[in-house]
């Protein structure tokens, strides 16, 4: 067999061995998941900054964002929640926003619960106050604002954002709610049949 015929067998042989490697390690929809994706949100049951009752059951049927902030970082958090704004105010039915307050315990002192709502006033989306029942989630957060994505049935989905990039959560939550479209479920019956 000379160069050329070599060559020629080669070029099939990796590109195949190249779709399976990006099946195996992206995964079967085309995205690089997180360890946690696909982990259920911890159960809780807590209170929002208005004082409504709220549990997990919030997430029920509805694709959510979480965007976890914290009152240290007031100015940071404030500047990312307000362009995030724009975005929960223009989300398809199927999709709401949430925030958690993750450094405000339902205890603490009415000073920072006083400024946990001077820094979330004129939001439309509810504002959860952490307690200990988001402690297993929240201690493996490194930065705020983190923005996660929990889909109808409380579970973690795609990729966290960190930081002010609400264009990224823009870009991540679009991704999701196209997950289960017409075209995206085309794609992945394609994708099983080949591999």
């Amino acid at each position: 067999m000379n160069i050329r015929q070599t060559k020629l067998w080669l070029l099939p042989v990796l590109t195949l061995l190249l779709l399976v490697l990006d099946a195996a390690l992206l995964g079967r929809d085309g995205a690089i998941h997180a360890d946690s994706a696909g982990a259920p949100f911890p159960a809780f049951s807590t209170v929002t900054l208005d004082g409504c009752a709220v549990t997990e059951k919030i997430f029920a049927g509805k694709t959510t964002v979480v965007c976890i902030w914290t009152v240290r970082d007031a100015g940071q958090c404030r500047a990312a929640l307000e362009k995030l704004a724009a975005l929960a105010e223009s989300l398809p039915e199927n999709a709401q926003f949430v925030g958690v307050v993750g450094d405000l315990k339902t205890d603490d002192i009415a000073e920072k619960r006083a400024a946990a709502k001077e820094i979330a006033a004129g939001f439309s989306f509810p504002q959860l106050i952490a307690n200990d029942d988001f402690a297993p989630f929240l201690t493996r957060l490194r930065n705020v604002p983190t923005v996660v994505f929990i889909d109808s049935a409380g579970r973690l989905v795609g990729q966290p954002v960190v930081g002010d990039e609400p264009e990224l959560v823009k870009k991540e939550l679009s991704r999701l709610l196209e997950k289960d479209s017409p075209r995206s479920l085309a794609l992945k019956k394609i994708q099983g049949a080949i591999f």
